[in-house]
């Protein structure tokens, strides 16, 4: 039962992974613009290429939109936020070692693709979890997250880009996608109905 002690104490221990989860792909979105001058200095690329690295992000998220849902429908929740952590992670770690702006857009497609699941998931896990009233508190605070989380993210891009350099912005990346990673393979038990 949804309502149920047990399932709410799940629903709380799982909120820290939603949250985070949640917030990847608004977060990863705006963290890289303080450096994308930097980056055509360094890469010797075009601004117009490099704002490729927005844009095609941006595209990368749809994508993701319409694949996520269908995939946790079928095989669950749990390994599609796996999957989609790790996707973020490898090609977050990958953006680090970038020697070119195409691979830095590979990265950033990559990027878009995995952290977007974590924002259809976290919705769809507290869904699974939530009795109707709670659903829309829970979700209060995912939307939130997601709200503050572009907010922040240039502050944070700007430090990362002017104490280490652009490459600390993909480490921070690929540490968050990590961490989400390992939360959900310890913590997150399938939460899809039976019978979906």
């Amino acid at each position: 039962m949804k309502n149920s002690p047990a399932v709410a104490d799940r629903l709380r221990r799982l909120l820290p992974l939603l949250l985070v989860a949640s917030m990847m792909s608004p977060l990863t979105l705006n963290i890289l613009m303080p450096s994308l001058p930097a980056l055509a200095v360094t890469m010797n690329a075009p601004r117009e290429t490099v704002q490729l690295t927005l844009s095609l992000y941006l595209i990368g998220m749809a994508v993701s939109q319409l694949i996520v849902g269908p995939l946790a429908d079928r095989y669950g929740r749990r390994p599609v936020m796996i999957a989609s952590a790790l996707i973020f992670c490898i090609a977050s770690f990958v953006g680090s070692f970038a020697t070119s702006i195409e691979m830095i857009i590979v990265a950033r497609i990559a990027q878009a693709l995995g952290a977007t699941g974590g924002v259809s998931l976290s919705r769809t896990i507290i869904s699974d979890l939530s009795s109707r009233e709670n659903t829309a508190r829970m979700i209060a605070y995912v939307t939130m997250t997601m709200v503050l989380a572009p907010m922040a993210a240039p502050s944070i891009g700007s430090f990362l880009d002017r104490s280490f350099g652009w490459q600390a912005i993909f480490g921070f990346c690929a540490l968050m996608g990590g961490a989400v990673s390992i939360y959900s393979m310890v913590l997150l038990d399938e939460t899809r109905p039976a019978g979906l």
